[in-house]
């Protein structure tokens, strides 16, 4: 009877020290997935340099890109979707996605901004 007790007692102990491990190796994996996405959603603001229609390049000067670990720089990206160059002219301030592709940089979404009393 003494050694089904200490089953027990045993078994009860580990139920309850195990769930809130789980429980907070779950939470800090929801908060991780939360950071990452928050991270690739943000926007990076850019000034058009050159835009190059014919072969889908869009050269940005760009404050840092967070999602790649891109410090701010002149370059050039490639462009899948050229209806984004819909409306867009060099001097342009434009805010940006962009992603890793191979070995390529391409930008994903680009936006417009509007000037201020526009």
């Amino acid at each position: 009877m003494k050694t089904i007790n200490l089953k027990l007692l045993a078994l009860a102990f580990m139920a309850t020290t195990t769930v809130p491990v789980i429980a907070q190796e779950e939470h800090a994996h929801d908060a991780h997935q939360a950071e990452v996405t928050a991270e690739a959603s943000q926007m990076t603001m850019a000034t058009i340099r050159k835009l190059d229609l014919d072969n889908g390049k869009i050269t940005l000067k760009h404050e840092a890109i967070k999602n790649l670990g891109m410090p701010g720089m002149t370059m050039v990206f490639q462009i899948e979707d050229k209806t984004l160059f819909n409306g867009l002219s060099e001097g342009d301030m434009v805010q940006f996605k962009a992603e890793k592709k191979g070995t390529a940089l391409v930008v994903t979404s680009l936006e417009k901004m509007q000037h201020k009393g526009h």
